[in-house]
């Protein structure tokens, strides 16, 4: 089969862009569209490698690893060691995913007019049947994230936490859709009530963005001494924030990482 260029790098684009796009959604990351999208080029950029001769098994290998760190370190940055570790493994783990599908397609139908080599995806394909196939895919990675992964549920519990030797205790509601962490650490944060929680004005604090349905905001939070849930202490590195909950029935939002 001919290969051209042109075609390869925009297949591959679609492709990697469906990768970021599902990591992203993964990693709760606020990304910016032309982050994902260079990160896509950049990824399908090492589709190139489908001109070189085979290398046995490490290669492909090799092309997915370096493939992984180059468009992880365009799309989402590089805030810390571990968040950056993490949303590779990620990034990496969803482009096996697809590639295996995109593979098991390929034994089960033959399509004459697709190639498989190196791991890397050519089409002569319409481009609208592309964005189906991707679409399909994507779909079916959220549904098994969500079937499989998603299975704290959203619980009320008892929370009690310290903050500069002060034990504060309060209602608390483990949330799935919180994924408010402090920006250098990563660490998880806890939006608790002002009328439980309000921190003193020489309280060494930290700006939290935050993004909410109405928009995005500003938190401040301290770094927490201790935090118990429920009767289980805490052994991660944990933020409070002060902030309005507005909820009769629990007094702090709890990022659902802390207990995962």
């Amino acid at each position: 089969m001919t290969v051209y260029v042109d075609v390869l790098i925009f297949i591959n684009t679609v492709l990697d862009y469906a990768v970021l796009l599902t990591a992203q959604k993964l990693l709760k990351r606020d990304v910016r569209l032309w982050r994902l999208l260079l990160g896509s080029f950049v990824g399908a950029l090492f589709a190139l490698s489908i001109f070189i001769g085979r290398g046995g098994t490490l290669l492909p290998i090799l092309i997915r690893l370096l493939s992984s760190a180059a468009v992880t370190t365009v799309a989402f940055g590089f805030h810390s060691g571990k968040e950056y570790l993490k949303a590779t493994a990620v990034t990496l783990a969803v482009s096996a995913f697809y590639c295996g599908v995109t593979i098991l397609f390929y034994q089960l139908v033959r399509p004459p007019n697709m190639l498989i080599y190196n791991d890397i995806v050519y089409l002569q394909i319409n481009p609208l049947l592309l964005l189906l196939l991707t679409g399909v895919i994507y779909a079916l990675l959220l549904l098994l994230h969500k079937l499989f992964f998603e299975r704290i549920k959203n619980t009320v519990v008892n929370l009690r936490f310290t903050v500069e030797n002060r034990e504060y205790a309060c209602i608390g509601k483990i949330d799935t859709g919180c994924s408010v962490v402090e920006p250098f650490s990563s660490s998880p944060v806890i939006i608790a009530d002002k009328s439980i929680f309000t921190i003193t004005e020489d309280a060494p604090k930290r700006v939290i963005p935050c993004s909410t349905l109405s928009g995005s905001s500003l938190l401040y939070a301290v770094k927490a001494d201790s935090v118990t849930i429920g009767k289980d202490p805490v052994t991660k590195s944990v933020y409070i924030a002060s902030a309005d909950v507005n909820d009769r029935n629990f007094q702090a939002i709890i990022n659902s990482e802390i207990v995962r």
